[in-house]
């Protein structure tokens, strides 16, 4: 979509009210179209034969062949060769889309993203890349603090004690920061907050209140609340009593979101926690972005938390009538490493820690077989080898129980990856999706000051899980890392730390070409839309990204600074850059 036309749409939603928005999706999303813009009211395009052409065409077939030229008709691909061969197909006057000397490849698929994230976009930004250390935070904070209205609270995100140095954040320090303002502070791996006293009496809770299942109210020796919040359950109280934005800005915000992802070459994104703050409720939320036409395709899967839920309304697999498809169920076994709550073998340097479950290993095994056995695709978050190991022996007893082909379950991050774990993954069909920025972003931080230099050798060994049998993707877990399929291929093929530090493990760096296939036909199977998207080939919808140059052709350290040009969905435009 053209700028312009995105200034008209937030206009347009500014002018809405949440009776407009729920009376637009009781009627199919019409009244939230914009008037002339092509990309949120597309034509009848059934008969429309186009041929695209482009220097080279990576297909990302199962021969990764390269060509020249695509036709589609009504939005799938009909015929892939030369341009001589193409045109000689398809015959009549088709309508060629000339790309010159760019390079067209399947849509990028960012495999796993967050779509409850955007709500977080007005928030304060203390992440390290903006913000020095921990002291340059509380300046922030106080900042906002002696700014803030009567009902305000202070709401900031991405802060990140394993790289930012300093004393780390407590309830205590929040009280004097703030005084009687409430905080929330949340980590950028969005699985540890911080709050003060303030906070903590809105929220109702107190040294007596119990620790929610699968998180932890944080207390010190004495049993005093530290004001650290481990794991979402323990936010939701505070969530529950905090300002949020309106339906209209949420709307505005995951559109917005979804349209940075376009800017970055996907076609599709896929939200792995659908659900996770306000249950079906953000599957209300999700209907009515899709009802603005977004230029990416989404999909997701739900929360294993809110099943009872689901299953009261009827959800399966499968896509919706507002365009987005559910594709599984979410499960979280542990939390983050670099926050320390990821569940390890041996503890954390420096410390007796190693973490911690966010389930009792029974539990896990019946949140898979409950999925399982009602014939769901399985993601279950795992970043400790420990949490990997637990996992893993839930999926062996299940599968053994109740044998199911092609089922497709996923380790989500499976960050802390050892040899034994890729073998028994391939023995149970089950493949790993990797936050590959944990090397680029923390892998110093994980080299030395949380596994040590022997353990971080298998921080996300994406080569190696590819040699032993594995179909693997990159992924961003949006807000974690931003949504970039470039830079992860990057991350993937380079393995630098941007701490400085050199390369970690680089027996793991893997091709340009292994990388592409992550976040294209591979990260499409993961994702059970291999049918229809992820390569080029007759048959499947017409994803593409059109780049500049050829990833093959470009130094390793410059694959993210390749500009994307544009993208289409079912042959048609959905973003094209400024210019052009």
């Amino acid at each position: 979509m053209c700028h312009a036309c995105d200034e008209r749409y937030a206009a347009t939603l500014r002018s809405l009210t949440r009776r407009d928005v729920l009376r637009s999706l009781a009627a199919g999303g019409a009244a939230l179209t914009l008037t002339g813009c092509k990309a949120l009211a597309p034509p009848d395009t059934s008969d429309l034969l186009r041929v695209f052409v482009a220097r080279r065409v990576r297909t990302m077939d199962p021969s990764n062949s390269v060509v020249e030229a695509v036709a589609t008709l009504g939005g799938r691909i009909t015929a892939v060769g030369s341009k001589r061969e193409v045109l000689a197909k398809v015959g009549g006057r088709p309508e060629v889309i000339d790309l010159g000397t760019r390079t067209l490849l399947p849509g990028f698929i960012d495999p796993h993203m967050h779509s409850n994230f955007a709500s977080l976009r007005p928030w304060l930004d203390v992440s390290p890349f903006t913000t020095n250390d921990l002291d340059a935070a509380r300046a922030k904070i106080r900042a906002a603090a002696q700014a803030a209205g009567p009902d305000d609270w202070v709401q900031a995100k991405m802060l990140d004690p394993s790289l930012q140095q300093g004393r780390p954040l407590d309830r205590r320090d929040l009280d004097a920061i703030c005084g009687e303002v409430p905080a929330f502070i949340l980590e950028s791996n969005g699985h540890v907050a911080y709050t003060n006293s303030r906070g903590l009496a809105l929220a109702g809770v107190t040294r007596e209140t119990p620790d929610p299942p699968q998180a932890r109210f944080v207390r010190d020796a004495a049993g005093e609340l530290t004001g650290r919040l481990e794991e979402p359950p323990a936010f939701q109280p505070l969530v529950k009593v905090m300002p949020t934005p309106s339906q209209q800005q949420l709307i505005g915000f995951l559109r917005a979101d979804l349209v940075d992802g376009a800017r970055k070459g996907c076609t599709t994104l896929h939200d792995c926690g659908i659900g996770g703050l306000f249950a079906d409720a953000d599957i209300d939320l999700l209907d009515a972005v899709m009802a603005t036409k977004p230029p990416v395709r989404y999909a997701g899967m739900l929360v294993s938390t809110h099943m009872a839920i689901w299953e009261r309304l009827g959800l399966r697999p499968g896509p919706r009538e507002s365009s987005f498809r559910i594709t599984g169920i979410k499960a979280w076994a542990d939390g983050s490493n670099q926050g320390k709550t990821g569940y390890l073998r041996e503890p954390y340097l420096g410390s007796d820690w190693r973490g911690a479950l966010n389930y009792t290993p029974e539990e896990i095994r019946n949140v898979i077989r409950h999925a399982h056995l009602a014939g769901w695709q399985l993601g279950v978050h795992a970043n400790g080898d420990a949490a990997i190991d637990t996992v893993l022996d839930a999926f062996e007893q299940v599968l053994h129980e109740a044998p199911r082909q092609d089922h497709r379950h996923r380790i989500e991050h499976a960050s802390l990856l050892r040899p034994e774990h890729i073998r028994r993954m391939a023995q149970l069909g089950v493949s790993p999706s990797f936050l590959i920025g944990h090397v680029h972003y923390w892998g110093k931080a994980f080299r030395d000051r949380l596994f040590g230099a022997e353990r971080a050798m298998f921080l996300d060994p994406c080569a190696s899980a590819l040699v032993g049998g594995l179909r693997i993707s990159l992924h961003s877990d949006y807000n974690v890392t931003p949504i970039d399929p470039l830079r992860c291929i990057q991350n993937a093929v380079v393995r630098d730390m941007r701490e400085g530090g050199g390369v970690l493990a680089p027996h793991e760096c893997i091709t340009v070409e292994q990388g592409l296939r992550a976040m294209t036909v591979d990260a499409a199977w993961q994702c059970q839309m291999d049918h229809m998207c992820g390569s080029i080939e007759v048959g499947k919808a017409a994803d593409f990204v059109a780049l500049d140059e050829d990833p093959l052709e470009v130094a390793a350290t410059s694959l993210q600074d390749i500009a994307v040009h544009g993208t289409w969905i079912d042959a048609q435009p959905a973003f094209v850059a400024p210019g052009m």
